[in-house]
């Protein structure tokens, strides 16, 4: 390739060369020379390089052999060579290309005719690899597309709203099932979000916990519908942020759950009321003793009271204390099989009497082991009056065979038989009856039990 010889540089030896070969040659874009017909007349080694050629000798080989081979579609190169023929350049003519291994490449090429003189003419020309920016491209297309394919057929409600609360995007589903005919009823209306929400402190909250965590799932909220019936949503929903952290964007996604919200407060009511007539019914099992016997019907009460604090002190769970305070309410019921004169006797039982007396545990589970309860009750009141050492009844059960339930009933029991009066004797006061546990700590009661009737009667829990 022919053109003016360079300028030594002084101080260095330089051998002459010619400038434009060394820049066509050199250059990182893949260049060519062609005539006329399009048959090439020169290229680069970029140019050799891009179509997987070691150099530009192959390359040129290749394409006398086979002009068409590196077009994908023959009718690309006549269109470039047309477009040359008629207007003397072609600019920035995409089309996809095929290398000598069969890889497959899409080109950007540009050309211009070049008059060199006389009759001579040549076509000027560059090719672009634009394979990764089609790629690119493609990929971001494609994601689009699918992104708006699922937005607009997704089942659920998906929204995109700012932090301020103006709906920006929302798919027909979500007009669907807040009531709205189309999408700009929302989007149009800078009040939209605000108008939605029943309860606005949801909405801030959502604001709030998005601006926080970035992330809110299986939020609740009740929203207003276009024609102003209420439906219950869950709302799942995500914060984008700018480049400087802001949250710029609220999006995410709203399922209609007002079914299961009724159906939630229906079993919430449903199960009130089944715990109401559970509570009734053991009222009125624990009052069948009151008209027997009103020392015990009060007894079972404190003995109730004082046991639920026990069991709390002792980090039992609020189930298993519930589950004691029945225990508690209902430990002496076994007593209406005790004949009202040993209940009321004015004077220590003895003989016959006192083993009448010790029935009520074993009466007490009789009557009670067959109501279903959630918690042993039945098992508790059979040992309430078991001891650590065996020396209880009716079983004479000792240690962990004990249930905790009724360790903690049998500290309570005697604390409260003993300060309160009782039909045989005024009360003992409550110094008296902790001094008894106290001695008895570790060998007839439970240790932590005792301790735990100790903690609750010094901090005031149960007074007497």
């Amino acid at each position: 390739m022919a053109g003016p010889a360079p300028t030594s540089l002084a101080g260095r030896a330089a051998a002459p060369m010619d400038a434009a070969a060394v820049l066509f040659h050199d250059a990182p874009l893949a260049i060519y020379l062609r005539a006329p017909d399009g048959s090439f007349l020169e290229v680069n080694r970029a140019m050799a390089q891009l179509f997987g050629y070691d150099s530009p000798g192959q390359f040129l080989e290749a394409m006398a052999a086979f002009p068409d081979q590196h077009y994908l579609d023959p009718a690309s190169r006549r269109a470039v060579l047309d477009e040359l023929a008629a207007t003397g350049f072609v600019t920035g003519r995409q089309y996809q290309a095929m290398g000598r291994d069969g890889f497959v490449l899409w080109v950007e090429e540009s050309a211009r005719l070049v008059d060199a003189g006389g009759d001579e003419h040549y076509y000027f020309g560059y090719l672009r690899d634009i394979t990764a920016e089609k790629s690119t491209k493609w990929a971001l297309t494609e994601a689009e597309e699918k992104y708006r394919a699922i937005f607009e057929h997704a089942v659920e409600g998906l929204f995109q709203m700012t932090p301020a609360g103006r709906f920006v995007t929302v798919n027909d589903a979500l007009c669907a099932m807040l009531g709205f005919p189309a999408a700009t009823a929302l989007t149009d209306d800078p009040e939209a979000a605000a108008r939605l929400f029943v309860d606005d402190g949801t909405r801030r909250g959502l604001t709030l916990a998005l601006e926080e965590a970035d992330m809110v799932r299986a939020l609740d909220a009740e929203l207003r519908r276009a024609d102003g019936t209420r439906i219950w949503v869950s709302i799942h929903a995500r914060a984008v942020r700018d480049g400087n952290g802001r949250v710029v964007l609220h999006e995410g996604s709203m399922v209609d759950v007002t079914e299961r919200r009724l159906s939630q407060e229906q079993l919430r009511q449903s199960l009130a009321r089944t715990s109401l007539l559970f509570h009734q019914t053991v009222t009125s099992l624990s009052k069948t003793v009151r008209y027997r016997d009103p020392y015990t019907a009060g007894h079972q009460d404190s003995v109730s009271r004082l046991a639920t604090a026990m069991a709390r002190r002792l980090g039992l769970s609020a189930d298993e204390a519930a589950g004691i305070r029945v225990a508690g309410q209902l430990h002496d019921i076994g007593k209406i099989v005790v004949p009202v004169r040993y209940l009321c006797k004015p004077g220590r039982l003895v003989g016959l009497e006192w083993e009448f007396m010790r029935q009520h545990a074993q009466a007490g589970y009789e009557i009670l082991k067959e109501i279903d309860f959630p918690w042993p009750v039945a098992a508790v009141v059979w040992a309430h009056h078991e001891r650590l050492d065996g020396s209880g009844y009716p079983r004479g059960l000792s240690g962990p065979d004990i249930p905790l339930g009724a360790r903690i009933l049998a500290v309570a029991d005697v604390l409260d038989a003993m300060a309160s009066n009782r039909p045989y004797r005024p009360a003992l006061g409550v110094a008296a009856a902790l001094e008894e546990l106290a001695r008895h700590r570790g060998t007839g009661f439970d240790a932590a039990a005792v301790d735990a009737a100790r903690s609750v009667i010094r901090d005031g829990l149960i007074r007497y």
